[in-house]
């Protein structure tokens, strides 16, 4: 096609416009055929719902990429630059740019289980560029060869652009996927939602609180695990071999109080006066504490299953339980589990680690208002209440899970407390109220361990008292406030208290994290001798060692947390490293732990 006009008529547009509609088509059928291989670690599932959703999510997913790539590239093009030779070379080049990443992000999760990023690339080294070089070349000429034949048909189709109906087909697939996860989160139907962590950039939607509020909340079925499928079926070894136990070690009560938002610098002789006398007295504080998690649903991911958050999608997706309570279901444990706010929203802790507890309590339901404050309070009433019902001789797991600091709520007369002056900004305000809710937290944890003191059950009870995540109020002057926006100190330690019978009064100032919970649990409190590495990325938080590096997780992307920097990976292949500051580092070398933190997600894929 040749003009001398530089602005080609609509005719000539036409004829760019069906190649494109064309070329794009093909070229997406080939991203699905390359993303077949996927399938090879994926445990297909056998009913009909499942099947249809599976091969609607995939095929859409790799058909859009396609659509995106018309839309993002070609068609402004063919608007804005109609230039045969142009655009046909830039879209062959996409094409094949595409094709070879999702064969390298196969072939990378295939083998490790997580998906290509430039950390990956990096680390896995110059055979990872050498496939990636290697396939773009052979997708360039195929592509090459596909666009001249597109061309011809191009010029001689009389009948339109026949490849345009691939658009709408994909849009009806992307629709149908997404309403059907809507449907099949809200209600737990796994041979759907375990779909989601297969495939790169794959989000499909999830509305908790619409399909609730529309009546789709079947938590009978959400909660129900299927029959025909175990997660060792599809690759995941949690634990990576059976566990041993002595029988000579007593079992020991286990409590797990969490407040949820309490960083670690508020847990102080003048706000939390009772919690620090009792930790004073019998408790051992560990002072450098950090959660897996800037996020609610990752900090306690962290806590349950003493594993990197990376591992939450796969275990929520597929109703995977946690090591530390299948250990005290087989051992006949009787269970306390407490929480303010609801356990389905937004932890998921009725899909996970509670998920084969009968009967769950899955919040705090009072009369009258509303607030947390008063939820949190009747938490505390119903848990004693629970406790006058256990038998002296059996065993119990308590978890108490506080909410009112995520509102920075409290009871109307601790607005005394508060203290605010002229000169301090909004955020500093707003940390006066939180702070106003640590006090009223302590006193409630206070009458939870006064009642375990007068009971007589701290001698044969571990009882833990920590948070998910901290909580920031734009301190390092960088906007991050809130929880969940970054993977700073602030919002990254939590305060960890143990009560052992085991341990006197001490202090910790070591490197620890959520991750030696579990450890600590197995083998303090459940008699477990089988090497805390066959179940937990931790250790015994009463061992000597302090991490070199700590993997933090968030809702869309994770952090590899050192002493003295922050690594973090966005969806997409970017990441960055900042200082302890949460500053910027400029041109900052690769930590040589990466490759270990790497390992480590991917080690419960495999034995």
């Amino acid at each position: 096609m040749k003009s001398n006009n530089p602005f080609f008529s609509i005719k000539e547009r036409l004829t760019l416009l069906k190649w494109s509609a064309e070329f794009i088509t093909i070229a997406a059928i080939v991203f699905v055929i390359a993303g077949l291989r996927y399938f090879f670690v994926y445990h297909f599932p056998t009913e009909l719902p499942g099947i249809a959703y599976t091969i609607a999510a995939f095929s859409s997913h790799f058909l859009s990429i396609g659509l995106l790539l018309f839309i993002g590239i070609s068609l402004p093009l063919i608007l804005l630059m109609p230039f045969r030779k142009l655009i046909i070379s830039i879209s062959v080049i996409a094409a094949a740019f595409v094709v070879s990443l999702i064969l390298l992000d196969s072939q990378i999760y295939t083998a490790h289980r997580f998906h290509f990023t430039i950390l990956t690339i990096k680390i896995l080294g110059w055979k990872t560029w050498g496939f990636g070089i290697f396939y773009f070349l052979i997708f360039t000429v195929l592509f090459s060869l596909i666009a001249r034949n597109s061309w011809k048909r191009a010029i001689v189709d009389k009948k339109g652009m026949r490849s345009i109906v691939a658009a709408p087909l994909t849009i009806l697939l992307l629709g149908f996927t997404h309403v059907t996860h809507m449907w099949a989160d809200a209600t737990g139907y796994m041979p759907v939602t375990r779909f989601t962590t297969t495939l790169p950039l794959f989000y499909p939607s999830t509305s908790k609180r619409f399909m609730i509020k529309h009546g789709f909340n079947d938590i009978a079925n959400r909660r129900s695990l299927p029959k025909n499928f175990s997660p060792e079926s599809s690759g995941f070894y949690y634990p990576q071999k059976p566990l041993q136990f002595d029988s000579l070690i007593a079992n020991k009560n286990i409590i797990i109080i969490c407040l949820d938002a309490l960083r670690a610098d508020v847990v102080t002789d003048s706000l939390m006066p009772g919690v620090m006398n009792h930790a004073k007295e019998s408790g051992t504080i560990f002072n450098n504490h950090w959660s897996g998690g800037n996020s609610t649903k990752m900090g306690m991911f962290s806590i349950f299953y003493g594993i990197p958050p990376t591992y939450q999608q796969y275990v929520e997706s597929n109703k995977v339980s946690s090591v530390l309570v299948n250990t005290m279901i087989d051992k006949n444990y009787s269970m306390g589990i407490y929480t303010s706010y609801k356990l389905y929203a937004p932890a998921c802790l009725d899909i996970t680690a509670f998920v084969k507890i009968p009967n769950l309590r899955l919040e705090t339901k009072i009369d009258g208002p509303q607030d947390v404050y008063r939820k949190d309070s009747a938490l505390t009433t119903e848990w004693k209440q629970w406790l006058d019902t256990i038998p002296t001789d059996k065993n119990f797991f308590g978890f108490l899970f506080y909410d009112v600091l995520s509102v920075e709520g409290y009871p109307p007369h601790y607005k005394s407390r508060i203290r605010i002056n002229g000169s301090m900004n909004d955020m500093q305000k707003k940390f006066e109220h939180y702070k106003a809710g640590v006090q009223y937290l302590d006193s409630l944890t206070t009458a939870v361990l006064d009642d375990l003191k007068e009971r007589d059950l701290l001698k044969n009870t571990i009882v833990m008292i920590t948070s998910d995540h901290g909580e920031e109020y734009n301190e390092n002057g960088l906007n991050f406030t809130g929880h969940g926006s970054a993977f700073s100190t602030i919002q990254m330690r939590t305060p960890m208290i143990v009560f052992d019978p085991g341990n006197g009064a001490s202090t910790v100032t070591r490197r620890t994290s959520h991750y030696d919970i579990v450890p600590t649990l197995m083998q303090k409190g459940l008699g477990c001798t089988s090497p805390a590495k066959d179940y937990s990325s931790g250790s015994d938080l009463f061992s000597s060692e302090p991490w070199q590096w700590l993997i933090g997780g968030s809702y869309y992307n994770f952090a590899i947390i050192e002493p003295d920097k922050i690594t973090v990976q966005f969806p997409g292949g970017y990441y960055e490293t900042r200082d302890t500051s949460y500053h910027l580092i400029n041109n900052p070398a690769l930590s040589p732990y990466l490759t270990d933190a790497l390992a480590e997600m991917g080690r419960f894929y495999r034995r």
